[in-house]
């Protein structure tokens, strides 16, 4: 599986670059802008960059016939999908940590700050992400990946209307609909979870009985 998802990093190894010096700049700029309200948002998307590229390397793979040659190697298919999850998984961990940039800045800068809303943005970014990627990749293994962008943006927005349902079914606990209620994000972050549990099985299935 190793070299498996060291072939995953490779193929993402520009977009992966790109996302590194956005996810940076943006890092840095708590220096130049003093509004509190924004830093949670800059957190979320530093997150999502990671993940946001990878449909166009599971397209480069599929132009490259890569998913043919996998079928060749000595592995079990469930052990390509869980690299290609594994692969996700460390690409989040990698927007966590850069964003953690945000936070030094921030404490650099002098400026005043709510720890509970910086939390919120890790929340938030993370659910999103793990969502994201829990929809789109079924999507894109069974009809392609020709149309990658769109389906990250169908998945990008469904994932935002499930955490909006969270926040809605949990409005009684939280006094109204609440997405930065810290209730609402810990339940989203563990649906997320199981989410991606169920996706990495549907992928499977699909990938069993898929012909390339």
């Amino acid at each position: 599986m190793i070299g498996l998802i060291r072939n995953n990093f490779y193929s993402m190894e520009s977009n992966l670059m790109i996302s590194l010096i956005l996810a940076a700049a943006l890092g840095f700029s708590p220096l130049i802008i003093s509004d509190g309200a924004i830093y949670p948002v800059i957190i979320a998307v530093q997150i999502f960059l990671f993940v946001a590229n990878t449909g166009t390397a599971l397209h480069a793979d599929e132009l490259a016939r890569w998913n043919e040659f996998e079928l060749t190697l000595p592995v079990r298919r469930s052990t390509v999908i869980g690299a290609k999850y594994v692969t996700f998984a460390a690409l989040i961990l990698c927007g966590l940590a850069i964003s953690l940039c945000t936070v030094v800045c921030i404490r650099a800068s002098g400026q005043t700050w709510d720890l509970s809303s910086i939390l919120w943005g890790y929340r938030y970014g993370s659910a999103l992400s793990v969502l994201s990627m829990s929809l789109m990749y079924p999507i894109i293994l069974r009809t392609g990946t020709e149309k990658n962008e769109l389906a990250l943006l169908i998945s990008a927005f469904a994932a935002i209307c499930f955490m909006c349902l969270i926040a809605a079914v949990l409005s009684p606990a939280t006094g109204g609909m609440n997405l930065r209620h810290p209730l609402v994000g810990m339940v989203s972050i563990f649906a997320a979870v199981g989410m991606f549990l169920v996706s990495f099985a549907v992928s499977v299935n699909i990938h069993k009985n898929k012909e390339f």
